[in-house]
């Protein structure tokens, strides 16, 4: 069984943005957030498996996670922080001047206090959490099964400290 087969559809908004409007994504944002959700809902309501691309700063993703997990799922949430926020403004930045997709400074700022603040009720819902620090190379930072930590780097980074507090 390939992974692809494993995960099922990915569910990204902008991807699902770059679909609707590729010349402009960005001006359909709202449009693949209401898409995102409807294939969300339907492929729970199918019992089909399928993964989300989400930054975890919004409500909606934990309500579908809860949603999942009555309906038997089995939730797996790989989360990948760094450093700080300046770090996810330089790595936009960066990215935009390869051609990729600009994000205000504001929404940045925004979506990575929400993210962190998100991933505690996270973690109570999903049934396996592995919490990678992509600040430099991607490093395993934490990986939690049922609620118990199983495996935790001896030097945790500041962002992911509130999380895994007692590792």
């Amino acid at each position: 069984m390939q992974m692809r087969d494993w995960l099922g559809e990915l569910v990204d908004p902008d991807q699902i943005a770059r679909e609707l409007k590729p010349d402009n994504p960005r001006s359909a944002d709202l449009s693949a957030g209401r898409e995102a959700v409807r294939r969300i809902r339907s492929l729970i309501r199918n019992g089909e498996n399928f993964a989300i691309e989400t930054t975890l700063s919004g409500s909606f993703v934990l309500k579908h996670m809860e949603i999942a997990k009555e309906k038997n799922y089995e939730i797996v949430l790989y989360y990948i922080g760094l450093q700080d926020v300046q770090m996810h403004i330089d790595r936009v930045a960066s990215r935009v001047e390869q051609g990729g997709h600009w994000i205000a400074e504001e929404d940045i700022r925004y979506r990575y206090g929400e993210s962190l603040k998100n991933l505690t009720p996270a973690l109570a819902i999903a049934d396996q959490v592995i919490i990678i620090d992509n600040t430099y190379e991607p490093l395993i930072v934490a990986e939690i099964v049922q609620g118990h930590l199983i495996y935790c780097v001896e030097f945790i980074p500041a962002w992911a400290n509130p999380v895994l507090v007692g590792c």
